[in-house]
């Protein structure tokens, strides 16, 4: 023990310095995720890449979701995505307040997205032929299914303008880096391009 000392309270230091001056270290699975997905984009970009798919865990996407990888909107925090087949199932804590930035004070129906509250979503997914589908079964804020009316208006007016036309309660888009398919499975997803 005396011998790991002199190394461990400089390597502790160090890991404090690096938090403090915003340059977190990111965890395995984040590197994991970075690496995977950076092959992805390289791949894409090949006239001929190859087919051999690749694997993505559900520790490797959420960690590079929350800690950094991915610009989540502002008051959206602590997203946990698990797959099974074909079926997402998300959970997150939102600051409807920040996300809206109080854009709700003229529509009273816009009230109903209102405070802080922890938002589960169940929804269909596939990826095919270079276009994915996404089909959003259930949402719930605090354990209340919010009806899917209200739902629709909401992405309508706050999250499409400002982020596209992927974003909806059926939504379908092509995908990028040449992607042909994705597939769900229990916690991993399986991409193959072409």
């Amino acid at each position: 023990m005396k011998l790991l000392r002199p190394i461990a309270v400089p390597l502790f230091l160090a890991a404090l310095l690096l938090v403090a001056h915003g340059q977190a270290v990111k965890s395995s699975a984040y590197l994991s995720a970075e690496h995977k997905f950076a092959f992805i984009a390289e791949n894409g970009s090949r006239q001929h890449p190859s087919t051999r798919p690749t694997v993505v865990t559900a520790n490797e996407w959420n960690a590079y979701i929350n800690e950094g990888g991915v610009k989540l909107p502002d008051g959206v925090t602590s997203v946990r995505l698990t797959t099974q087949l074909a079926v997402i199932h998300g959970d997150a804590e939102v600051d409807f307040d920040r996300l809206t930035a109080n854009r709700t004070r003229n529509n009273p129906l816009l009230q109903l997205f209102t405070g802080k509250h922890h938002v589960t979503a169940v929804a269909h997914a596939s990826a095919i032929r270079g276009l994915a589908t996404i089909q959003v079964d259930t949402v719930q804020f605090d354990g209340v299914e919010i009806p899917r009316f209200a739902l629709e208006f909401f992405a309508g007016k706050f999250l499409r303008p400002k982020y596209g036309n992927a974003i909806g309660m059926d939504s379908t888009f092509p995908l990028k880096n040449r992607i042909d398919t994705a597939v769900l499975g229990p916690n991993q997803v399986t991409i193959s391009q072409r």
